[in-house]
């Protein structure tokens, strides 16, 4: 049976760092405690990649209960990919939703790493899409600084940055980086070769290219040895090293660059839509955020949207359909349907973040 409106369940994956903690809690987890799940991938059609690690298979791919039965959102959407999809999407992309969104709880700062352009990936990886990613920061745990590394402060050559990564020198890798402060509502994208590490502590809303294609510049962090074959995405490590953007930029530059501030698209007296991310920063996918103390009603585009409640409680409703939402809330609409009625409880704030496809 097709659906307008359909509620998500948790889809938490494995990565090479831990976190967790505060996902558990969201879905309302008995012991809430951090482990080696510290994301939640809302309905990916991406699988993971865990070189390493014992194989699960389909890891990553989201699935939802039809009938008493278990199916993937992929093949959902293979089954009827006018309705979910759009025709202009499929004929394009297939059953692939195009961009993967991610929840990320860290626990412990990230290994540093960086991605490859589209370009880059194109050429060497055999891969339609690179990984640009997206920061929504959603919060921070009380007592950690929140911030991120990103971009290098005081950058190394080319020659010098292998011989970093290579031998493991990891007092002349730290020194290339300053900590760049970040706190809730900001919003911040990530291009291809920007080296990068989310700092402990830090919940964020992670929208990206639909690869987990990655070179992770540190092998150890905190215990946690990232295995040879995930290091370098399969290819000769000075060849995966040359992905790295060598531009040098102070934090006050990084912030000017990678720092997005939000567009309001309409103001209303209890309603405000503003679009957080755009054709200015990826064609791959849009994120939008709507606040609203009261109802609105949300007019879309032929495409499915995907929402995830960063503030408040309240009801979100396509044609017929009904469903009660919270902080954590993750659901999707299809393509078909036309407008999303979202109502606020008690008339405290709601805000839910959407992302859709790009051009």
């Amino acid at each position: 049976m097709k659906k307008n409106l359909i509620p998500l369940p948790p889809n938490r994956v494995r990565r090479n760092y831990l976190g967790g903690m505060i996902l558990d809690q969201l879905s309302g987890q008995p012991d809430p405690k951090d482990g080696n799940r510290p994301e939640e991938w809302i309905a990916s059609t991406s699988e993971a990649c865990n070189p390493g690690l014992k194989d699960i298979p389909n890891e990553g791919l989201a699935h939802i209960t039809e009938n008493n039965q278990s199916i993937s959102l992929k093949d959902l959407f293979a089954e009827e990919p006018e309705f979910y999809l759009g025709k202009e999407h499929y004929n394009k992309l297939g059953n692939n939703l195009g961009f993967l969104a991610k929840l990320l709880d860290s626990s412990m700062r990230l290994h540093l790493q960086a991605h490859p352009t589209a370009e880059y990936a194109q050429k060497h990886l055999n891969s339609q899409w690179g990984k640009l990613e997206t920061y929504y920061i959603l919060d921070v745990r009380p007592d950690c600084e929140g911030y991120i590394w990103l971009g290098f402060q005081h950058a190394p050559t080319q020659e010098e940055w292998n011989r970093i990564v290579l031998t493991q020198d990891m007092a002349a890798m730290h020194k290339c980086f300053e900590k760049v402060p970040v706190k809730k509502g900001e919003v911040w994208v990530i291009p291809g070769g920007i080296p990068h590490a989310i700092g402990e502590g830090v919940l964020v809303l992670e929208v990206m290219e639909p690869t987990d294609l990655v070179v992770r510049c540190e092998f150890e962090r905190q215990g946690i040895v990232v295995p040879p074959d995930a290091r370098f995405m399969g290819i000769d490590p000075e060849q995966a090293l040359e992905i790295f953007d060598l531009e040098q930029n102070s934090i006050e530059e990084i912030h000017n660059k990678c720092a997005v501030t939000p567009i309001m698209l309409e103001s209303t007296n209890n309603s405000t839509i503003e679009l957080l991310i755009g054709k200015e920063q990826t064609n791959c996918f849009t994120i939008r955020r709507l606040k609203t103390t009261a109802t609105y009603t949300l007019t879309k585009e032929n495409l499915i949207y995907i929402g995830i409640v960063a503030k408040g409680s309240g009801t979100v409703t396509v044609e017929n359909e009904k469903i009660n939402v919270e902080v954590g809330s993750t659901f999707l609409v299809s393509a078909n349907a036309n407008n999303i009625e979202i109502t606020s409880r008690d008339s405290a704030e709601l805000e839910i973040l959407f992302c859709s496809p790009g051009n």
